[in-house]
């Protein structure tokens, strides 16, 4: 309660106070500790490096030096000489002032050079506490200025509410000056200490109190640090990107800093996306926007179809609303989700029965339609005046000029201000190819890409290549990748196997129902198998190696019969301890490209299969330690390639189910814990509720179709 102008003075001293209390938690100071917290990471993950260069590494700089003398002396790497000034060096015996000044030098430039380029990996399963303070930092600044935000807010509100009472509350005179003052001074000053006291303006003022205190005595438990940089790795790497700038020079590979920097000065508006971009996406959506017609060519895995997704939004928000995405048939499902999950994007499917349909609702509400190569030909571009953006998935299908799907999806290009090609295959080992392309993009630069150019000058060839063609590896782009990356693929069923799947249901035939969309027979006519090959051709172009998991031995047989030469004799429950390893063996020797088909029961129990780091997963399985068990094969903490973990999936079908039942993606099993809660109440495989449950709902979902 405020009875004097005192007590008034006490409340504009608090406002005062508490104003500089949450001024205090400012970007810059948490900016400061992530890059002092960075920076010992760097010098960290520096010295872990110069601690496996052997010291003859200093020989590739300055010939000639007495290495064998550094070695006698217990200088086995150039961590251990590190320290030594060359002083100490001088007092190795036989080295002389000229060699330790030689030494020193090279071994300065060594380890600045490792530690500029050292890029920290934070494990979860093994933070130590610098990494924990680094992740705690992050976590704090997003959560203290949100926070301090909020309250900043109020108290600016407040203070405009009751300011103009405290300047009239504060011409309060005691008793004796109080004879002197005007009495419609008096109930001014009356009313104000009136409007002060109301229990509006009290409840706001311990509202703000209340924050701040949440503020000053904000914490979080390691738990639940831990927990959320597993759940949002992307996001706290690209936090400390943000403010140490860290990795800009691998999103940009061999491009020449013009472009560089004329690509990260581009504007990029999110606004719309439901997801946080990585920095290389981010750069390569900005690039997209600013050459216009590009082919880009990250390796698999790496979000190509974000970025698409990224350059198509901002254009929309641009007034430039019409995008055509050109697919293979197996991923348009997969394309639908993305951009459904991820953007407010409308989506449209040019295909089948209800395809014009679809085509007259694009034109006049505007936003994504997707389209096959075989029915890109049925579109007339001459009845799109407005298309704004064309984006060709696994573009290297158009390759043949003379072919007629790549006469209908360069037709679409013509006249379109923005085209995106895609292809996750390294174009620049098939050169005609890529000329193809290019010709078709930026018909210029095509001529200028001649064989002589790429194997006798390579940086020039990449110079001249730069405003058309981007292509990131993951190694590249590593520091930025989590170590382990779980992707779903989303596709239809064939003609038949949609026949065969509801038959099944009719039935109640819950293992038909599993593998329906395996029963295509061909590529042709059964999508997941497409994908399937689709990914196993692009990791061989990229020198990896595939482990293929399913619950089902027809399923490997037909994935074996499709794969051929590639593939060794499949894992399954027969095949005896000993020849499982003899067959392991033999695969981690095989060259890249090379695929291991294991029945997920049986090599996805006590194998280390380390050799492949791209792994498909055929259908979900109904206990999440399965797949954790089968991922664990290949994935460990802290290997030199993260792994990628493909989840093929059937739309309108018991893969959705069984993942509204178990949670989806990561959430139904967490493969950092050893001991995760969802491990330990993880459904038996023979709970006939939950699998009852499933067939109610695939019964009840075929149903609505039929109606």
């Amino acid at each position: 309660m405020l009875r004097n102008k005192k007590d008034v003075k006490r409340l504009e001293n608090e406002l005062h106070n508490i104003g500089n209390q949450v001024s205090s938690y400012s970007e810059e100071s948490f900016d400061k500790d992530i890059k002092n917290l960075w920076q010992k990471l760097k010098v960290r993950t520096g010295n872990a490096q110069l601690k496996s260069m052997h010291i003859d590494t200093i020989s590739t700089l300055e010939k000639g030096m007495p290495i064998n003398l550094l070695v006698n002396n217990g200088l086995r790497t150039i961590y251990d000489v590190a320290p030594y000034d060359v002083n100490q060096l001088t007092n190795i015996n036989g080295i002389g002032d000229t060699y330790a000044a030689l030494i020193h030098d090279a071994v300065t430039r060594i380890k600045e050079s490792v530690y500029q380029q050292a890029h920290p990996r934070m494990d979860p399963d093994n933070l130590a506490d610098l990494d924990l303070k680094l992740i705690e930092t992050v976590y704090r600044k997003r959560e203290i200025l949100t926070k301090a935000e909020k309250a900043v807010k109020l108290l600016k509100q407040y203070e405009s509410e009751v300011n103009p009472y405290i300047s009239i509350a504060k011409k309060q005179k005691n008793f004796f000056m109080g004879l002197f003052q005007s009495s419609d001074e008096k109930e001014a000053v009356e009313h104000a200490f009136g409007e002060l006291n109301k229990e509006q303006f009290q409840d706001k003022l311990e509202q703000i109190k209340t924050m701040l205190n949440h503020i000053e005595g904000f914490s979080v438990s390691e738990y639940e640090l831990i927990e959320h940089f597993i759940n949002n790795n992307a996001a706290y790497y690209i936090e400390i990107e943000k403010v140490t700038g860290y990795s800009q020079v691998e999103t940009a590979g061999d491009i020449p800093s013009e472009i560089v920097n004329a690509v990260e000065a581009f504007p990029l508006d999110t606004s719309g996306l439901d997801l946080t971009l990585r920095h290389y996406q981010e750069f390569g959506a900005k690039y997209g926007l600013l050459n216009k017609r590009t082919l880009l060519g990250d390796e698999m895995g790496l979000g190509k179809t974000i970025q698409a997704m990224a350059m198509i939004n901002h254009l929309r928000l641009e007034g430039k609303k019409h995008a055509i995405v050109v697919c293979p048939l197996s991923v348009i499902a997969n394309w639908k989700r993305e951009i459904q999950k991820f953007s407010r994007l409308k989506v449209f499917i040019f295909h089948g029965n209800g395809r014009d349909e679809a085509f007259e609702r694009w034109k006049t509400e505007s936003g994504v339609m997707l389209t096959t190569y075989g029915h890109a030909g049925k579109l007339d571009r001459d009845e799109i005046p407005d298309l704004n953006v064309l984006v060709v998935d696994e573009a290297h299908f158009v390759k043949n000029p003379g072919a007629r799907r790549s006469e209908s999806v360069y037709k679409l290009g013509e006249n379109t201000e923005y085209v995106l090609y895609m292809s996750g295959t390294p174009l620049e080992n098939r050169l005609a190819e890529m000329k193809q392309l290019i010709r078709v993009l930026q018909p210029e630069l095509a001529d200028q890409l001649t064989q002589e150019l790429y194997l006798l000058e390579p940086k020039a060839f990449k110079r001249t290549v730069a405003p058309v063609y981007l292509r990131r590896n993951r190694v590249d782009v590593l520091g930025e990748l989590p170590e382990l990356d779980i992707i779903p693929k989303w596709t239809e069923f064939g003609k038949d196997e949609s026949r065969y799947y509801k038959e099944a249901v009719l039935n109640e035939q819950l293992m038909k129902m599993r593998r329906a969309a395996w029963t295509g027979g061909t590529p042709e006519k059964s999508p997941k198998l497409e994908v399937l090959l689709d990914i196993c051709e692009e990791a061989a172009d990229n020198g990896h190696k595939v482990l293929v998991f399913s619950y089902f031995r027809d399923v490997m047989r037909t994935i074996e019969c499709h794969l051929g030469d590639c593939t060794f004799e499949p894992i399954s429950g027969d095949v005896p301890n000993k020849r499982r390893q003899e067959i392991i063996d033999d695969f981690t020797k095989a060259e890249p490209g090379s695929v291991l088909i294991s029945q997920i029961q049986a090599g996805g129990v006590g194998l280390n299969i380390q050799a492949a780091n791209i792994i498909i997963l055929c259908e979900p399985q109904w206990k999440p330690s399965t797949e954790e068990q089968a991922i664990s094969r290949a994935y460990r903490m802290g290997q030199s390639r993260n792994v990628v973990v493909y989840r093929l999936l059937t739309e309108d079908s018991i893969d959705v189910s069984m993942l509204e039942i178990l949670g989806e993606k990561s959430e139904l099993f967490d493969v950092y814990a050893r001991e995760s809660q969802v491990a330990s109440i993880a459904m038996n495989e023979s709970d006939a509720s939950v699998k009852q449950k499933v067939m109610e709902m695939e019964q009840q979902r075929v149903a609505e179709r039929v109606e």
